[in-house]
């Protein structure tokens, strides 16, 4: 991915994406906080709090890609890309009999600020996260925690962009399914 990607979304509008970067931890904050509740509940690969959202900004690692997206300085989306699976997704996996390569596969866990939803701007992140993806040489993107059964408009995103049912498993009192895209 190149320093900052333009995108143009259905309305027209000019928005800015990139790789997070450390001064980006009060916007990063800030893009959290003002999450919807509903969508603070379907997004979870990390803390929300002040302390979590600064330690991550000041230790940006190379085998956790976090792009954001931007209008005017402000974060509207915020997208994960993680070298390899979590323990908990792993061991979920392997229930199913599916083992995955750790150098060849990523997680990865999405989130669009709510007045962005149903905006394109999802579809156009995940476009550019893809390329990564494989340029990178990775074979397989598993959803990060799966994804809430209850989140139809998500099922329908990850569907619409290839990935594939494997099973529904039960995480904190919710139905959720686990999702794989091969590449």
């Amino acid at each position: 991915m190149s320093e900052v990607e333009n995108i143009i979304l259905r309305n027209g509008s000019n928005i800015k994406m990139r790789l997070l970067q450390q001064q980006d931890a009060e916007k990063l904050y800030n893009y959290l906080h003002n999450l919807s509740a509903e969508s603070r509940s379907r997004f979870g690969p990390h803390a929300f709090d002040k302390e979590t959202v600064y330690n991550i900004c000041n230790n940006l690692t190379n085998d956790t890609q976090r792009f954001i997206a931007f209008d005017e300085e402000k974060i509207i989306a915020y997208m994960l890309m993680k070298e390899g699976m979590i323990d908990t997704d792993a061991r979920r996996y392997a229930q199913y009999n599916m083992f995955f390569d750790e150098n060849t596969t990523v997680t990865y866990a999405p989130s669009v600020a709510d007045t962005f939803q149903n905006s394109g701007l999802g579809s156009k992140m995940f476009s550019l996260v893809l390329e990564y993806i494989k340029k990178q040489c990775f074979h397989h993107a598993v959803l990060w925690g799966g994804v809430q059964a209850t989140n139809a408009r998500a099922v329908h995103f990850y569907e619409k962009h290839g990935f594939a049912r494997i099973a529904n498993f039960w995480h904190d009192n919710k139905d959720n399914i686990d999702m794989v895209l091969s590449v």
